[in-house]
C-alpha cells in the first residue's frame, strides 16, 4: 500500500479506498484517538479505529495527515451567495442551513459551477406584511396573486390559510427546512408550524432581538417553543418573552429567569443557534482581531464588496450599542446554561449578512465565543458537526463514523482540548475528495 504525507498527495479519487491516519476527533467520544484512522471509499466512511486494529483493501492508499481529523464542519445560519461557495469548503465547512433566499439563488446555489460545500435551502422565509423586507424592493415579498413566488425573499402571509399555502408551495420547491419571522401574526404563526409538521418539515424561528424587532414581534420564544420549532436563531423572541414576564431585557435578567427559560428549550427539545458572532461587532467600535481566521486575508473583488456592506452594517448600529450588548449578553447566557443542560446548542454566523462575518471563516471565531460562553471545547465542535446534523435530521453527516458522509477537516493541534486549532486547515476532504491548500487557493481564484 503506498503511503503519502501532506501536502504531497496524488489525484486521489473519491471511488478509491483510502486510510488517512492522524489524531481522529469522530464527534461522538469527547475523547480524540491519538492513532487513528479513518477508511473512505466511494464517498463514505466505511470504517474507524485505532490505526492498528484496522483491516484494509489491498489497493488502499493511506495518507498520514500529521494533524487532527474531524467530521467537516456545519454551518447552521447562513445567507448564502453562489460567488463566495467556495469561500466556506477551504474554511473547512462542508454543509450550510441557508436562512433565507429567493428561489431563484436557491437554484443556483443547488447547481453550482465549482467547488462548493452542501446547501440546505429554506427558500424564502414567511413574514407578515408589516415585513422589514419591503425596503428590499418590489422583488423581495411576494403577496398571494402578484405572481412574484419566484423572485420573492419574503412569502407575506395575513391569514392561516395562506400560512399553510405558503408551506405547501416551499415543500413542493423542495426545501430541506421552513423560516418564520419576525411579524408574523400568532394565528398565522401556529398555522405554517402545523402544516410544517404535517409534511415533516423542521422550522427554524428568528423572532427578533432588541437591535432588530424584537419588541414588536407578536410571538415570543416560549410561544414558539410551544408549538414546536426545531430552532430559535439568535437567541431571538427571548427578549420579548422576558419583557411579557415583566423585566426589561435591556438590562440584567434574573438567574431564575434565565434558568427557566433555558429549562423550556430542552423540555421542548429545541435548539438554540445563538450566532454570537453576529453580536459581537456591534458592541463596540473596536473590532476583533481575524487575521488569524480562514480566508481573512482574503482580498478581491468580492470581499471589497462585502467589507464595504459590513462598514455600513456596523456604522448603523453605533446608536444601538447598549441594546446590542444586552442581546449579545442573554445570547450567551441562555447558550451555556442550555449546554450545562445536555440541550443542543448549534453553531451558525449570519454570514455575511452580520457585520464582518466572513463566509466560512467566521464559523471558527464562532466556535471559540461558544466555549468562552460556557461551552466545552467539545461541546462548541458539536454544535458544528454532531449537534448541528441532529438538528438538520442528517444522521449521514457531522460524525466521523461507518456509513457517514466522507466530509472531513484535518487540522494541527487538537481542537477538543484548544477549539482554536481549527482555524489551522491543513486539509479539507469533500465526499471523499481531498483539497489541498493549493486546490483551494486556486478554487479561490476561479
Amino acid at each position: 500500500m503506498p503511503t503519502f504525507t501532506l501536502p504531497a498527495l496524488p489525484d486521489l479519487s473519491p471511488a478509491a479506498p483510502v486510510l488517512w491516519r492522524g489524531r481522529v476527533w469522530t464527534g461522538v467520544e469527547d475523547a480524540a484517538l491519538e492513532d487513528g484512522a479513518v477508511l473512505t471509499r466511494g464517498g463514505r466512511i466505511e470504517a474507524v479505529g485505532p490505526a492498528g486494529r484496522l483491516t484494509v483493501p489491498g489497493d488502499t492508499v493511506t495518507v498520514q495527515t500529521g494533524g487532527t481529523i474531524l467530521p467537516g464542519l456545519i454551518d447552521l445560519h447562513v445567507h448564502a451567495r453562489p460567488r463566495y461557495l467556495p469561500w466556506f469548503v477551504a474554511a473547512g465547512v462542508t454543509t450550510v442551513r441557508d436562512a433565507c433566499n429567493s428561489l431563484e439563488t436557491v437554484a443556483a446555489l443547488l447547481t453550482p459551477a465549482g467547488l462548493a460545500p452542501r446547501v440546505l435551502p429554506s427558500g424564502p422565509l414567511l413574514d407578515g406584511p408589516d415585513t422589514v423586507f419591503r425596503k428590499f424592493g418590489s422583488g423581495a415579498v411576494h403577496e398571494p396573486g402578484d405572481g412574484q413566488e419566484r423572485s420573492a425573499g419574503a412569502l407575506i402571509v395575513r391569514t392561516p390559510a395562506q400560512a399553510e399555502r405558503a408551506v405547501a408551495f416551499l415543500a413542493d420547491q423542495g426545501v430541506t427546512h421552513l423560516k418564520l419571522y419576525e411579524t408574523l401574526a400568532p394565528e398565522a404563526y401556529a398555522a405554517a408550524t402545523r402544516a410544517a409538521a404535517r409534511l415533516n418539515l423542521p422550522v427554524m424561528t428568528d423572532l427578533g432581538l432588541l437591535t432588530t424587532r424584537g419588541r414588536a414581534a407578536q410571538v415570543d420564544a416560549r410561544q414558539a417553543l410551544a408549538l414546536g420549532v426545531r430552532s430559535v436563531e439568535h437567541a431571538s423572541g427571548f427578549a420579548l418573552a422576558a419583557t411579557r414576564a415583566g423585566f426589561d431585557p435591556a438590562g440584567e435578567l434574573p438567574t431564575a429567569l434565565l434558568d427557566e427559560l433555558a429549562a423550556l428549550t430542552v423540555a421542548a427539545g429545541a435548539a438554540l443557534v445563538p450566532t454570537l458572532s453576529v453580536f459581537a461587532p456591534l458592541t463596540t467600535d473596536t473590532l476583533a482581531d481575524q487575521r488569524d481566521l480562514p480566508l481573512a486575508g482574503q482580498g478581491g473583488p468580492l470581499r471589497e464588496s462585502l467589507d464595504g456592506q459590513w462598514r455600513a452594517v456596523h456604522a448603523g448600529t453605533r446608536p444601538i450599542r447598549a441594546l446590542a450588548r444586552a442581546d449579545a449578553r442573554l445570547a450567551a447566557q441562555l447558550a451555556g446554561r442550555i449546554a450545562r443542560l445536555g440541550g443542543r446548542v448549534g453553531a451558525g454566523t449570519d454570514t455575511p449578512a452580520g457585520a464582518f462575518t466572513l463566509p466560512g471563516g467566521s464559523l471558527h471565531a464562532e466556535l471559540e465565543r461558544l466555549v468562552r460562553a460556557g461551552l466545552t471545547p467539545t461541546q462548541a465542535l458539536r454544535a458544528a458537526t454532531g449537534t448541528a446534523a441532529d438538528i438538520l435530521g442528517r444522521a449521514d453527516l457531522g460524525r466521523v463514523q461507518p456509513g457517514a458522509v466522507a466530509d472531513l477537516l484535518v487540522v494541527a493541534g487538537d481542537p477538543s482540548a484548544d477549539v482554536r486549532a481549527t482555524r489551522d486547515v491543513r486539509l479539507v476532504v469533500q465526499g471523499g475528495r481531498p483539497l489541498t491548500p493549493a486546490t483551494l487557493r486556486a478554487a479561490l481564484e476561479a
